[in-house]
């Protein structure tokens, strides 16, 4: 697969805040992210730290990442335009001030692009599950690439189980909310493409499996890997280069 999908494409872009309320616990990864950002120290001090943020959206978390240090430089790519337009006009103070660059990207072609150990951390927060496998088998072994030695890559996002019994126990507690938030609103033309969104997570050539992907960070030479958080199949992952 040379390039990602554009799979926000539509209404779930046009109304990203809104489907992004049917994950009730999404604060709460965003916290996780946060904290290990502000907790990161690098391997040689420097006055700036470069931080990427893989699929950035409508800007949400991007927010947050800029917030949590005065040190950040943070590039942040995502290749939908409407999405990256509703970020450009929340973030436009932060861009005015160098804080912040945005780039109309898909994933891998942007990280080809950078030369070995140049961030300091790479981010996401609910983007890589939406990769086809082998696109994101590139993806990973590229922000090993270009992390610096000691380098964070911290990915809160959705992990299913590997036990099946487990994953058709869980799969109801994750739809749920969307049914919850959505219905009410009347937005069941936006029910349905989240739902349908939702499922085709999990189609074979796609499901982001916890331990599967575990054994394939490892593989590829990340150090330190762990998940410090989970909620239903949403947990986050941390992993450095070695």
């Amino acid at each position: 697969m040379a390039r990602s999908e554009r799979r926000f494409q539509g209404k779930i872009s046009a109304d990203y805040e809104l489907v992004m309320r049917g994950i009730p616990h999404l604060p709460e990864i965003d916290e996780q992210v946060i904290n290990a950002i502000r907790a990161y120290t690098p391997a040689v001090p420097a006055p700036r730290l470069n931080v990427l943020e893989i699929g950035c959206g409508s800007g949400r978390a991007t927010a947050k990442f800029l917030s949590s240090r005065p040190d950040i430089k943070l590039v942040a790519i995502d290749n939908e335009p409407e999405m990256l337009a509703q970020a450009e006009q929340s973030l436009c103070n932060e861009i005015k001030q160098n804080k912040l660059e945005l780039v109309q990207s898909d994933a891998l072609a942007y990280l080809k692009s950078v030369d070995d150990g140049y961030f300091d951390i790479v981010a996401s927060v609910m983007a890589l599950h939406n990769f086809e496998r082998s696109y994101r088998s590139r993806v990973l072994r590229e922000i090993h690439r270009i992390l610096k030695p000691g380098g964070l890559f911290i990915n809160g996002d959705k992990y299913p189980p590997d036990d099946p019994t487990e994953f058709y126990r869980i799969l109801p507690l994750h739809l749920a909310p969307f049914f919850d938030i959505l219905g009410p609103a009347g937005r069941t033309d936006l029910l349905k493409e989240v739902v349908l969104h939702e499922l085709a997570d999990f189609a074979p050539d796609r499901i982001m499996n916890e331990n599967e992907f575990l054994r394939e960070v490892s593989e590829i030479g990340y150090g330190g890997c762990k998940f410090t958080y989970r909620k239903n199949f949403d947990a986050v992952f941390h992993g450095h280069r070695l």
